[in-house]
């Protein structure tokens, strides 16, 4: 188990001892496009900053009690005030993060790009009694009537750096449990409606020692983050990060030629980012003659990386640099870790064979255990579940201080998530895997988009890794329509002309002494698959399969 920090190094007085030992340090350094050119606020600098908010919140409320964390089988209403947090990402933001820390204000965080019925849903469940925000959320606040009910503080952060603050004055920020919770973050939704996870001060501790201790990151490096809860992380470590467009947009969206020069010009160690965002890298690099020299080590999460990217990816980097991918989610993060290049060498040849993806080894402090396949609750472990057998598929379970104990949700949801296992929760993924005899966790797909067909249970990463191999192929997606497996094909960009008879004819040579993939009769083609929201990563498989049904009614 990791060792969890003191009571003195918690989690809202990071900002504090980081502006007290290396005040003129950057803690980012963006693009400004007011300014066409780079521009960065120090460590002191966010410090101050967060105090003056930090007061208006404390005018703003009363102080309130410390709130542990609500068990599982109680009232889902999450206790204590809340805040949503609906301020575009901004040094103003991550300000207004460590300022809700200090006041101990629970941040309701929703990636907008959910879209407005399930922001609308969101607010509707996580009842916030503050909404911060601009004047065009606000606008969408009052047109939609998000927290009608429940909202007693309507306010922009000019309304909370209050005119009678001055930098002298002492902000006392209120004392945390590890048990007390930190903050509700949204998934994104990618396979049903986005759920709110309740991370606790002492997940996001055990979340930094894991990624600080894993990847042997220190303070005196330089990162740069594609997501804004990276660029939190790098702020709680005392690291500089780096952000080509502060306004952090989707990563399809993030321009290849700003990330490159930020990269180069500021001399970046590591950098954080999404298989999209390294396929685009690639492509911008390779065809402008760049290179990545100053990376020691580049981490992608989201999804596993498509092994064309990674070849790709692997030209513009140093023959040093590590490329890691990492497997995890809002709930728990890390969970797994694997060198891209044991994949190149070594793991690809079992994925094009239909082994599924390798996703390394569990990192130490992390408990991964694969149970047997249940669409079912469980409320109590038993060894009864488990599955020890090597290569046996079953759901990827995880204990550990950084995974979630509850959603800010139904009963049902929690039921169907999580176990309890003595005083510890364990956390059912809902994806499918197993373990080699090596150790490493093989992945196989989501538990939702396993199909049941009458020849037994169809894995969609496994089926896939076999057609993807395809060499005009980009990727591929199995979905079941009425039992049925049907392959969606995404060529790549400059093969899309191709004749996609010939395509197909050359699939079915491909599969055919496959046990399952030879029984997919149905091919079909799409121009570009849709993606989740946060990473552009993940295929949406619930709409090709919705599209595979009207397409063959």
């Amino acid at each position: 188990m990791l060792k969890m920090m003191s009571s003195e190094n918690h989690l809202q007085n990071r900002l504090d001892e980081h502006a007290t030992k290396i005040p003129g340090k950057p803690a980012l350094i963006f693009f400004n496009s007011g300014k066409n050119n780079w521009d960065y606020v120090t460590y002191k600098d966010l410090h101050l900053k967060t105090q003056a908010i930090t007061h208006g919140l404390q005018s703003l409320l009363l102080a309130s009690e410390n709130y542990p964390l609500l068990p599982v089988q109680q009232s889902t209403t999450l206790p204590g005030p809340r805040a949503a947090l609906m301020v575009p990402p901004s040094v103003d933001f991550f300000a207004l993060v460590f300022a809700l820390l200090k006041t101990q204000v629970i941040p309701i965080i929703v990636d907008p790009a959910i879209g407005l019925q399930n922001l609308s849903n969101s607010f509707a469940e996580s009842q916030p009694d503050i909404f911060i925000g601009n004047w065009q959320t606000h606008l969408l606040r009052k047109m939609l009537g998000w927290g009608k009910n429940t909202i007693k503080h309507n306010v922009t952060l000019s309304d909370l750096i209050r005119p009678d603050y001055t930098p002298t004055q002492t902000i006392n920020p209120k004392s945390a449990k590890t048990s007390s919770p930190a903050a509700v973050i949204y998934t994104s939704g990618s396979t049903g409606a986005p759920k709110g996870v309740i991370l606790t001060h002492g997940n996001l501790l055990a979340q930094l020692d894991l990624l600080r201790n894993t990847f042997n990151i220190n303070p005196d490096e330089i990162d740069l983050p594609a997501f804004p809860v990276f660029a939190l992380i790098d702020i709680l470590l005392g690291i500089t990060a780096i952000v080509p467009d502060i306004n952090f947009p989707q990563p399809a969206r993030i321009d290849p030629k700003r990330v490159v020069e930020g990269i180069n010009r500021f001399q970046v160690s590591t950098l954080f980012a999404s298989p999209i965002l390294l396929d685009n890298l690639a492509t911008y690099a390779l065809s402008n003659a760049s290179t990545l020299k100053p990376l020691k080590r580049v981490i992608t999460a989201g999804a596993p990386a498509p092994v064309h990217v990674i070849q790709n990816f692997r030209k513009i980097l140093p023959e040093s640099c590590i490329l890691n991918g990492i497997y995890g989610a809002t709930e728990s993060l890390p969970i797994t870790s694997i060198d891209c290049q044991e994949i190149l060498e070594e793991t690809n040849h079992k994925t094009m064979l239909g082994a599924g993806v390798c996703i390394g080894k569990p990192i130490t402090g992390v408990c991964v255990r694969i149970i047997k396949i249940t669409d079912s609750s469980i409320i109590n472990w038993s060894e009864d579940i488990v599955i020890n057998e090597y290569g046996s598929v079953g759901e990827i379970t995880v204990k550990g201080p950084s995974v979630t104990a509850q959603y800010l949700s139904s009963l049902e949801q929690n039921e169907l998530a999580k176990i309890h296992e003595g005083d510890e929760i364990v956390h059912r993924m809902g994806d499918l895997g197993y373990f080699d005899v090596q150790g490493r966790l093989w992945f196989c797909g989501r538990k939702s988009h396993r199909i049941e067909t009458e020849f037994g249970p169809l894995f969609t990463e496994q089926i896939e890794g076999l057609f993807n191999a395809h060499p005009k192929i980009y990727r591929t997606a199995v979905v079941g329509v009425f039992g049925k497996p049907v392959l969606w094909v995404e060529l790549n960009a400059a093969d899309k002309h191709i004749d996609k008879k010939v395509i197909i004819q050359e699939l079915i040579q491909m599969a055919k002494n496959h046990t399952h993939a030879s029984k997919i009769h149905t091919f079909l083609f799409k121009d570009k698959f849709p993606t989740d929201v946060r990473h552009n990563s993940k295929i949406i498989r619930e709409k090709l399969a919705f599209l595979a049904l009207e397409k063959l009614r």
